[in-house]
């Protein structure tokens, strides 16, 4: 991938490679006959089996409950029976995970509210529905969608924020779910009004390179005063929390702050759309849609994935590879993680299967940094990416931590510009994790 030097602009302009899928509609994928349910696949703790080895399970059917209040539910996408309970590979490593042979019959569990009474429910309906349908962040971040919809006592939340920016590269998911279901998008921005009953502005934020996205949303929210369809500047990492607070709003959220400290609640696209599903139809999150695309994809499309599809079945579904992969990723290459084993699981975060030749994956060999400061230079968040990175390789954790690695957004930005092919993003990572280990031990 091309870089482009910017000087402070907090981001930068990767190639954005999403025409082979940003006009292709969304069809269904495959269902495999055996599916994996990582116990964790959101931020917090994991969630908890409630099924044994031998239970019989239908669609919808709770079979990990959440492990705390930073946790989420997680229910099973097909009917069968629970053959495994184990250790599988994910893209974090191996996770426990509850696996699931599919007979094909659908049988569905009883729906988690009943149907068609979201406009009667209050603020704690709408919070308890969204939390009993294990919602998480569905752009990535994986955060249980009920705790960001309950702000501390004392934040008014004054502005909603609906992130369509969708700026990773490859990853068409959300455009595609802006441009068919914006509809919906706009069904859950009015439950949102419920929960937030002195809102005075919702943006919606979309990168001006999906204009069919941006007219989709526009006529879906016309009859609205209070609904702004923002067309956003298309520069990476463009989607994240603060810079769209910040670009939308003009606030700033101060390093470790939550956005419910300048009265604003920033939620994604297909999340929005999910908590009105649960709340309109009884849908637990089961399902998501998923872009499968990279120059090695011989049929590049956007797919709608039942949760614990392993990626083989979906690479199937797009005819294979055409070419020797270089490498696969969970995601796109600016955060997206590797995986080696191609079993690895579709999860409640992930928006796209990204595949890159051997030669886009080819990284070039490291070298001693030059100190061009362009990792500063495209940094979000201000950090100095660079003097992190040294501090985990010296083994010094504690001036990891002091130089701000716990607010490093992972976006990849460092690690995409820098010239010398520093492993930025990986040190920081690590950092951060024997940060939370020390805390933790």
């Amino acid at each position: 991938m091309r870089f482009s030097f910017m000087g402070k602009h907090g981001g930068s302009h990767p190639e954005e490679n999403k025409s082979r899928t940003s006009q292709l509609p969304i069809v269904d994928a495959t269902v495999p006959k055996i599916l994996i349910f990582p116990v964790s696949m959101h931020i917090g703790a994991p969630a908890k089996p409630v099924v044994e080895v031998g239970d019989k399970v239908k669609v919808g059917q709770l079979i990990a409950e959440e492990g705390g209040f930073i946790s989420a539910n997680i229910y099973s996408s097909v009917s069968g029976e629970v053959i495994a309970i184990e250790k599988r590979p994910t893209a974090k490593g191996p996770t426990d995970s509850i696996i699931i042979k599919n007979d094909y019959e659908y049988t569905k569990a009883d729906p988690i509210v009943e149907p068609g009474h979201s406009h009667e429910m209050d603020k704690d309906k709408i919070v308890e529905t969204v939390r009993k349908a294990g919602i998480v962040g569905m752009g990535g971040a994986t955060f249980p969608t009920a705790v960001k919809l309950s702000p501390p006592p004392g934040m008014t939340i004054d502005t909603l924020i609906i992130n369509g920016a969708e700026c990773e590269p490859y990853s068409t998911s959300d455009h595609r779910v802006m441009v068919e279901y914006a509809d919906e998008i706009v069904d859950g921005i009015n439950l949102a009004r419920t929960l937030f009953p002195r809102l005075k502005q919702i943006y919606i934020g979309i990168e001006d390179n999906k204009p069919n996205a941006i007219e989709a949303l526009r006529k879906a929210s016309e009859d609205f005063d209070d609904i702004t369809v923002r067309p956003l500047k298309t520069m990476y990492p463009q989607g994240s929390e603060k810079n769209l607070i910040k670009t939308l709003t003009n606030r700033e959220v101060r390093p470790g702050g939550l956005p419910a400290e300048v009265r604003c609640v920033v939620m994604n696209t297909s999340t929005i759309r999910q908590c009105y599903r649960a709340c309109e139809f009884g849908e637990p999150l089961i399902e998501r849609i998923v872009s499968v695309s990279g120059t090695p994809i011989k049929e590049p499309k956007n797919l709608r994935v039942k949760i614990g599809t392993p990626m083989d079945s979906l690479i199937e579904d797009c005819g294979g590879f055409s070419e020797v992969p270089g490498k696969v990723l969970s995601g796109g290459p600016m955060m997206g993680q590797a995986v080696s084993d191609l079993g690895v699981v579709i999860i409640k975060g992930t928006t796209a299967v990204t595949v890159l030749t051997p030669e886009e994956a080819n990284q070039g060999e490291e070298q001693d940094c030059i100190m061009c400061s362009e990792c500063l230079n495209v940094c979000p968040v201000s950090l100095q990416p660079i003097l992190i990175s040294d501090a985990f390789e010296r083994g010094n954790i504690d001036k990891a931590e002091e130089l701000g690695a716990m607010d490093c957004i992972e976006c990849g930005n460092c690690s995409f510009i820098c010239p010398s092919k520093i492993p930025l993003l990986e040190n920081i990572r690590n950092a951060k994790a024997a940060i939370k280990a020390k805390k933790e031990g």
